[in-house]
């Protein structure tokens, strides 16, 4: 029973996950040097959390998909590390050891090369996403918030994740492979393992900003590298202006050399979701009916592709 609970506490708050405690504690301690430099007023608690945001029906909503899409995490249903670990292996066979040697290759570069790597696919699978209809009906109940908190980073329809992680593991995996072969070596693994969770703690403390009502910019020439939490804002902004732009995760670099950057020149005042007519349609902000409405939503469609011209 200890190790259930321990399994299903991790599932839902384990390092990997950008709400965890201890990534909420780095948060907060950032948010207060924020606070203090920009001398807001109010008091800190009633700032960092308003309350016509967190009792938003929309955050209600997050946090009920965010129970849904860890507890479909810890079922297995996401089995990711062995896909990866499956493609990578099968990629480095055809391409012998790799074009790159983890033993002439140091740790640390062999784990920027993954952290780069996944971030690139991760910014592919994100516009794929906006530009394909079918995934579009399944990312828009991600972009329907019309409140952004740190768990709007989780509201995301179930079976999006049986499409994004099996297809992250397969681009990274196959990229690994053919990279740096299939990292036999035990000391090597365990070396890039722990400079990527260095990776993953310093990408966290800033990761709750990109869904929060907090405005941080890195400024014009950093966010040519990196995505700030602004970015990622304006990426959810319901102005058609903003509209499919800065899909990056945490490299600006993906926006920029595939020209869909949008760099911060002023603070700005946002909205966000997708309207008031769609976030009807799609069940205002109701769990079973934001669930049914992308199935709904692709069975008409289908209907409409398949029946007689008038």
């Amino acid at each position: 029973m200890r190790e259930f609970l321990s399994d299903l506490y991790t599932s839902f708050f384990g390092a990997s996950v950008i709400v965890a405690p201890e990534f909420l504690v780095i948060s907060v301690l950032i948010a207060w040097i924020v606070y203090l430099f920009r001398r807001q007023t109010g008091g800190f608690w009633k700032w960092l959390f308003p309350k016509a945001i967190y009792t938003h029906k929309s955050h209600w909503l997050d946090l009920k998909l965010f129970a849904v899409g860890r507890l479909a995490a810890f079922s297995g249903l996401l089995g990711r590390i062995s896909l990866l670990t499956i493609t990578a292996y099968e990629t480095s066979q055809i391409f012998s050891d790799g074009l790159l040697s983890s033993r002439s290759v140091s740790p640390i570069v062999l784990a920027l090369i993954l952290w780069a790597t996944s971030d690139c696919a991760t910014y592919w699978i994100h516009r794929i996403h906006h530009n394909q209809r079918v995934l579009w009906s399944l990312h828009a109940v991600h972009h329907s918030a019309q409140v952004m908190t740190p768990f709007t980073a989780y509201r995301q329809h179930p079976l999006g994740f049986f499409i994004i992680v099996p297809l992250h593991s397969v681009l990274v995996g196959a990229v690994q492979g053919l990279l740096i072969g299939p990292l036999t070596s035990d000391i090597a693994i365990a070396e890039i393992a722990g400079v990527n969770a260095f990776i993953i703690l310093a990408n966290a403390a800033m990761a709750n900003f990109h869904h929060s009502h907090i405005w941080v910019s890195f400024g014009p020439v950093l966010e040519h590298v990196f995505i700030s939490p602004a970015q990622h804002q304006i990426h959810h902004s319901d102005r058609p202006e903003h509209f499919n732009k800065n899909y990056g995760q945490t490299l600006a670099l993906w926006d920029w050399l595939f020209g869909t950057l949008f760099l911060i020149r002023q603070k700005e005042n946002l909205t966000f979701g997708l309207g008031e007519a769609e976030t009807q349609k799609m069940g205002d902000h109701r769990l079973v009916d934001t669930l049914l409405h992308p199935i709904r939503s692709n069975i008409r469609h289908s209907g409409k592709a398949g029946s007689s011209p008038e």
